[in-house]
């Protein structure tokens, strides 16, 4: 399994050395809050920002610093901020107008939404009480790893999620426009008697996909899923879906507007009857809708009859191995120039662990199945979501213990994306959508030498994919290193010197034409 902490631990050889750096010295690791880039829509970077503690004051209060720099490590502006000791920062996120900042105060019981323009101005603060209920269940979803606080809209505004006290357990959705546009509420009905929770899949300048999931009781297994799509401007519910378990039984995992305003629904399929939580399914599919619910066209292939046919063998130490049946996890679906789709994933199968099982004969608790996850694998469908073509790139196994052992592989797989399980960092598409790079974290193991870890891209360029990489290897000592995506073909490093306590950045250029 590919821990997060693995890639705070990294530095880049092997790349040029035209690098454009800077130092930060009056930051320290220990006293930064939040870094992270200011990433556009299509994942290119815009800039940086980098939240710290600048000093103690009297009462409680800390004073907070916001630097901003832009894409070329060149300043912005630094503005100070001015907070509770027991506010703890919950998420961040960038929607290339505004940087906002998801705050929790446990002492106060309230959530703080904490925006700055691109300038570094503060923006009003929006304030959202919550009970010792709501702070409870926050605190389970968020451990569970399928819960975001925070969802940007491109030049809109933001879609804030939180928990709601709604007799048993409700939630709501409040979306914060940055633009001089309408802010609006949608909340799980009042007195409800059921738990009702919500996960937004997709987020854009139109609507608001999101998986709506009721059940009676925290232990019941009958889970009714509905697919619930919002208008971003107004906050109204614009069409829902259920897909019932009796006639139609799917789990939707993606979802993305395509030129024409259609919204895509993306997914597995399963046999009549089955339960999408715990049984396998049958294979993918690509329904589309019109934004008032008709579907245009409902695609669907079969992972016996289409995919296993096509997919290459998989490649284990440069020798093809028999393919086994296994399944893929879609982390993007990228557009291109002339209409084609490819779905960017990683293969893997739902096997035994042999630690979990061995803790579980001597009385120890823990799963004794696994995720084995294994090659990544591009998928390229036509307009009409025919598919076209599966290209496969070999990368090592990464082993996830599954989170629950009677659960389906793919259930486990999206709870475990949260984790860290999965070796894809992003994908970064240039504005004519004529290229795309998609970059994983891969654990080589070699024979003969020592094993290494590699930052691999896989690029798609004039029609064609190709793949390359650069060796990584481990911090050592008193200096150690962080990795973030750089503008469109390059990588920035974080370079921290405990020792010393100066924290130096330095964008680098791949090793990709």
């Amino acid at each position: 399994m590919k821990k997060t902490l693995t890639l705070l631990l990294l530095c880049f050889i092997g790349i040029v050395s035209n690098a454009q750096q800077k130092s930060l010295n009056e930051i320290t690791s220990f006293k930064i809050k939040n870094s992270g880039p200011l990433m556009d829509k299509n994942n290119d970077v815009d800039g940086y920002y980098f939240y710290y503690q600048v000093d103690k004051l009297k009462k409680g209060k800390r004073e907070y610093a916001i630097k901003m720099l832009d894409n070329n490590l060149n300043e912005i502006a630094t503005k100070s901020y001015i907070d509770d000791k027991k506010t703890v920062l919950a998420d961040s996120k960038f929607n290339n107008q505004a940087l906002m900042f998801a705050m929790v105060n446990l002492k106060e019981r309230q959530y703080k939404l904490v925006s700055f323009d691109r300038q570094g101005e503060k923006r009003k603060d929006v304030v959202v009480p919550v009970n010792k209920k709501e702070m409870k269940w926050l605190s389970h979803m968020v451990k569970s790893g399928n819960f975001n606080l925070l969802f940007p809209v491109d030049n809109k505004g933001f879609l804030f999620n939180y928990i709601r006290d709604n007799k048993k357990l409700g939630y709501g959705l409040k979306y914060v426009a940055t633009d001089g546009g309408k802010s609006w509420n949608y909340n799980s009905p009042e007195g409800i008697k059921e738990i009702m929770t919500i996960n937004p899949i997709e987020v854009n300048e139109e609507v608001v996909v999101a998986l709506q999931g009721s059940k009676k009781s925290l232990f019941s297994q009958t889970i009714k899923l509905k697919v619930l799509v919002i208008d971003i401007k107004t906050g109204k519910l614009l069409f829902e879906k259920e897909y019932d378990r009796e006639s139609n039984p799917r789990f939707i995992t993606n979802a993305f507007l395509t030129d024409d305003k259609q919204l895509v629904l993306l997914g597995e399929y399963f046999e009549k009857g089955d339960n999408v939580y715990k049984d396998k399914s049958l294979g993918i599919f690509a329904q589309v809708n019109s934004l008032d619910g008709t579907v245009v066209s409902d695609s669907k292939v079969s992972w016996k009859d289409e995919i296993d046919k096509m997919m290459p063998a998989e490649v284990v130490r440069g020798k093809k191995k028999k393919n086994k049946r296994g399944y893929v996890y879609f982390h993007d679906i990228i557009r291109t120039q002339n209409g084609s789709f490819y779905c960017i994933g990683e293969r893997f199968r739902k096997t035994a662990s042999a630690g979990g099982i061995a803790m579980a004969a001597l009385g120890g608790g823990g799963s004794v199945t696994q995720l084995t996850i294994t090659d990544a694998v591009v998928f390229e469908f036509d307009k009409s979501f025919g598919l076209k073509d599966i290209s496969v790139f070999e990368k090592g196994k990464s082993r996830a213990p599954s989170l629950i052992d009677f659960g389906s592989p793919q259930l486990n797989a999206h709870a475990l994306k949260s984790y860290g399980a999965f070796d894809y960092e992003f994908t970064q598409i240039d504005a004519d959508r004529d290229r795309f790079y998609s970059s994983f974290i891969d654990y080589e193991r070699l024979k003969g030498e020592k094993n290494k870890s590699a930052f691999k891209t896989i690029m798609y360029s004039d029609g064609k994919l190709s793949e390359d990489k650069i060796y990584l290897s481990e911090s050592k000592g008193k200096v150690s290193y962080r990795v973030l995506p750089g503008k469109l073909g390059h990588v920035m490093l974080m370079e921290y010197n405990r020792k010393e306590k100066t924290l130096d950045i330095h964008l680098e250029k791949l090793n990709i034409n």
